[in-house]
């Protein structure tokens, strides 16, 4: 890839958190930012294409890719950032939970590099697939086995594109946050799911992050600084996994009902 200037990218999860930064981010650059979202974009920012899309469906994912293709400038960065929380123990979870979960992080991403990793090799100039991980890719979280599983997944597949994307110059990487300010982590100060002050004790750093702070991770591996790495799934946390992981003792007491 050249330098990121004129390139086109596509940004799902694009409405608010984590991928309005992306969006920003990347825009300073000077890419071109299609927007991939169900949701309403916390703001509108001025040169980019927001489209209305579930991303865990393969005929909206394909018509995404189909106007993109109709701007006729290819796509060079491909960001998945689309997430979703089901909260609760195993037994109280529905397979809806599940499946909801699983498709919007993990299926999704699978749906967003089938359409992308093609088009790509066919315009022979290399490019960037990024996806949004979690530390809870490595790590048991009660309450969060959807969450867990469709992260590890992620971490996973990055792995295996990467390999097969890497004769054409395609790097594929993920970025796995720790405690970010996001809706899914307010909701969950909100529901009583997850403590900030239990978050706080546990992040060396003594903060949660900022979208800006893993926006910027991602514009680094979107960028030619990056061109050498591939396959990594980069963890941006506080040092919260570096120090190990204590469990919260709410969701062991929430199965009795006692919370």
């Amino acid at each position: 890839m050249s330098n990121a200037t004129q390139r086109i990218a596509l940004v799902t999860g694009g409405a608010n958190g984590i991928g309005d930064a992306i969006i920003a981010g990347l825009a300073e650059t000077g890419v071109k930012v299609f927007s991939l979202d169900r949701a309403e974009p916390k703001q509108l920012r001025d040169g980019v294409v927001y489209l209305d899309a579930d991303v865990s469906d393969p005929e909206q994912v394909a018509g995404v890719f189909a106007r993109i293709d109709e701007a006729g400038q290819g796509i060079d960065i491909v960001v998945h950032s689309a997430g979703i929380q089901r909260s609760g123990l195993v037994g109280q979870l529905s397979f809806k939970d599940w499946s909801d979960v699983i498709g919007t992080h993990l299926t999704g991403m699978f749906l967003v590099a089938s359409e992308a990793m093609p088009r790509m090799i066919k315009q022979g100039r290399g490019g960037a697939i990024i996806s949004i991980a979690s530390t809870a890719a490595f790590v048991g979280l009660p309450g969060r086995g959807p969450y867990t599983a469709a992260k590890a997944g992620i971490a996973g597949l990055t792995r295996s594109l990467a390999v097969e994307a890497a004769p054409y110059r395609i790097r594929v990487n993920a970025v796995a946050p720790g405690f970010t300010r996001t809706a899914i982590i307010e909701d969950a100060i909100a529901n009583g799911s997850l403590q900030e002050d239990w978050m706080l004790e546990r992040v060396p750093m003594r903060r949660l992050a900022e979208p800006a702070e893993i926006a910027k991770v991602v514009r680094f591996l979107a960028s030619d600084d990056s061109a050498y790495v591939t396959g990594q799934t980069i963890v941006a946390d506080g040092g919260w996994t570096i120090q190990g992981i204590n469990k919260s003792p709410d969701w062991l007491n929430a199965r009795d009902g006692q919370k």
